[in-house]
């Protein structure tokens, strides 16, 4: 039924190629469900055949780009949006929408010179320092931000921060390491993710370690530039990081099946894996310094 609604509507659109469409304007003034179901639809169109998550969950991670990829880029971007919007279409805000709808115009532009854009002047990216300043003070004094800023445009760029946290600190606790040195410097996430996904010893459970990877990199583009990232690509990425972050599933042994906050993880023997880890990264910084956690956070 959904693919007739879409190949139906594709024919409109092709119909109506001198006339100028509103999708996202209508969608942007008045935030009703009709509205966003029917921009849901408009993206599904002119996103043509959908693309597999993994394709759609790399182009939305990458940070570098060719002329010539730029059509599956704005594909990708345009279909992840529809996704996010699909995952929020029971409970969404007018300020979530006119957001995505800002975030997503270039690329429908590229794609549908017919929709109308022009009434967007919305930048994404122009919070002043001393705006991120206030946000950092109000979260610790007031443990709120202004009510102003409770938006995308406020929170999204926080998110990102958290969700690098959250990642370090499950690699790290997953190997065991507080931080390490080689020569007065910080051993950086990447190569501990490069020596975590190559491990022998631990068993995982539905961890896609390209998407880390993948997850990693954008997110310290983003971190580094201070920019606000496309909230499609947030939900991307909470939802690749579920099954070794927040793992709903459990692991399934030879002695049971185990709940846990690490069932993405099992290890038999957690002496030899110290050992395994140790070795792995004086391969690779032969005078590392190490300083280990007191308890390793997987499963045993």
């Amino acid at each position: 039924m959904e693919k007739l609604k879409c190949e139906m509507l594709a024919i409109i659109f092709k119909a109506r190629k001198l006339k100028t469409t509103t999708y996202l304007k209508s969608a942007y003034s008045k935030s009703t469900r009709e509205n966003v179901e029917l921009l849901i639809s408009y993206f599904q169109s002119i996103g043509g055949e959908s693309l597999a998550k993994i394709c759609k969950r790399q182009n939305a991670f990458k940070t570098k780009w060719t002329k010539p990829a730029l059509n599956l880029r704005n594909r990708c971007h345009i279909q992840n949006a529809a996704e996010y919007l699909q995952s929020i279409i029971e409970d969404y805000t007018d300020d979530q929408i006119k957001v995505i709808i800002a975030d997503i115009a270039s690329y429908v532009a590229f794609l549908d010179a017919n929709e109308d854009v022009s009434f967007l002047v919305m930048s994404t990216n122009t919070l002043p320092s001393a705006l991120h300043f206030d946000l950092a003070t109000r979260l610790f004094l007031t443990h709120q931000i202004r009510f102003q800023n409770q938006n995308n445009y406020g929170t999204d760029l926080l998110t990102v921060y958290s969700l690098r946290l959250s990642l370090e600190s499950r690699i790290k606790g997953l190997l065991g390491i507080d931080y390490a040195t080689y020569k007065g410097r910080n051993v950086g996430l990447s190569t501990f993710i490069k020596v975590s996904k190559e491990l022998k010893l631990v068993k995982y459970s539905n961890v896609n370690w390209a998407e880390i990877e993948w997850i990693n990199e954008w997110i310290n583009h983003h971190m580094h530039r201070h920019s606000r990232p496309y909230p499609w690509i947030i939900y991307q990425a909470i939802e690749s990081l579920k099954s070794f972050v927040n793992p709903k599933e459990p692991f399934v042994t030879e002695n049971g099946i185990v709940y846990s906050f690490y069932s993405a993880t099992y290890v038999m023997n957690e002496d030899e894996l110290h050992k395994e880890i140790y070795f792995s990264l004086i391969m690779l910084y032969p005078d590392i310094e190490i300083k280990w956690l007191p308890k390793r956070e997987i499963m045993k």
